[in-house]
């Protein structure tokens, strides 16, 4: 739990810290989203992870999906009709299956220290402040779909792209020179409301934390 909570900061760090120092007498389109995710306060945020086959014959498409509004945070993972869900509302850690939803898991949100959701996400921004640079934009077609690219670097090896259609991020595109490595991120939908169902807990469900207590360490470690 410890670990997948971990993930979720990240992602949601990696997606807020974008400072842009762009050249362009106009905002961009990648400036202005991600001014819209640091104003709005609560986001979600729809990443492709694959495909997979439940039992070995039921081809599925997953998607990892982060939640955030004020200091909550949800992350689910679903790959066709199964999820599994892990929350944190700003006191405790919570796992759930929201098709299953008859029992829970619970941990003390101090194994995490607590964090101020927001406040993480401002800091990084500021320490990143200045760091990539806007390029160019243009427009590319990728496996026969056509693009609207904003293209930033790190001063340095790292340069980022953006791809778009219409004002909608479809991908990230990352690669650092250096080392000759490139990282895709596809997006399949990004929302600027969250409902408060996603953090609730079933009241009906039962507290299993107790019996599952030998899993919930090894996920800890």
């Amino acid at each position: 739990m410890k670990k997948t909570i971990s993930i979720i900061l990240a992602l949601v760090i990696a997606l807020s810290t974008f400072p842009f120092g762009a050249s362009a007498a106009e905002t961009n389109k990648t400036e202005a989203l991600f001014a819209k995710i640091n104003e709005a306060k609560e986001v979600s945020v729809t990443l492709k992870a694959g495909d997979v086959n439940l039992f070995g014959f039921l081809h599925m498409s997953a998607t990892d999906t982060v939640y955030i509004k004020g200091n909550k945070v949800a992350y689910e993972y679903k790959a066709g009709f199964l999820s599994a869900r892990a929350i944190y509302d700003g006191d405790n850690i919570y796992g759930i299956l929201p098709m299953l939803p008859f029992f829970y898991v619970k941990l003390d949100g101090s194994v995490l220290g607590k964090p101020d959701v927001w406040s993480l996400i401002e800091g990084a921004s500021n320490i990143t402040l200045g760091v990539l640079r806007y390029l160019k934009s243009y427009n590319e077609t990728v496996d026969g779909v056509g693009y609207y690219v904003e293209e930033f670097d790190d001063r340095a090896q790292v340069t980022s792209k953006f791809y778009y259609v219409g004002d909608t991020l479809k991908m990230l595109k990352v690669t650092d020179a250096q080392t000759g490595s490139i990282q895709y991120t596809y997006f399949e939908k990004i929302s600027f409301t969250v409902d408060d169902s996603i953090f609730a807990v079933p009241e009906s469900a039962f507290d299993l934390s107790i019996l599952l207590k030998g899993l919930v360490a090894a996920l800890l470690t």
